[in-house]
């Protein structure tokens, strides 16, 4: 994942399993969430995580900032986390999205490798779509 200079040197980086495509109220009691959650109890960059993701903003789903969101809200959090992490200033970015990288984009910065992988999904979805209209 690009953009701030911290997010490769966060343990979770390049995890994908931190942020669930098909999460629900079920999912995220699997034993999975309560190890992931272990690799942020010593991590230093919890709270630029959030800011960041902004979960609540997003309705994120998945682990971040040492929680487990769902809809963003809370679920469960490591045993480091703390309340003063919880602040979300940014503006919203829905990474994994096409509307993500164009958020990107618009900061002038490069897209995380998310929204960048959703970018090349839904042009490589627009161009099959006008292959089969015969355009």
């Amino acid at each position: 994942m690009s953009g701030p200079w911290w997010v490769p040197e966060a343990p979770c980086a390049g995890d994908l399993r931190f942020t669930s495509t098909d999460a629900t109220a079920d999912t995220l009691r699997e034993p999975l969430f309560e190890q992931l959650l272990l690799v942020c109890q010593d991590c230093p960059f919890r709270s630029q995580c959030i800011e960041l993701v902004l979960p609540r903003q997003s309705l994120f789903d998945g682990i971040c900032g040492g929680r487990l969101w769902f809809d963003g809200q809370v679920r469960d959090e490591c045993e480091a986390a703390h309340r003063g992490e919880l602040e979300e200033r940014g503006s919203y970015i829905n990474h994994g999205t096409e509307a993500g990288a164009r958020a990107h984009n618009r900061r002038g910065e490069r897209a995380c490798s998310l929204c960048r992988e959703a970018g090349r999904l839904a042009q490589a979805r627009r161009r099959e779509r006008k292959r089969a209209s015969g355009a």
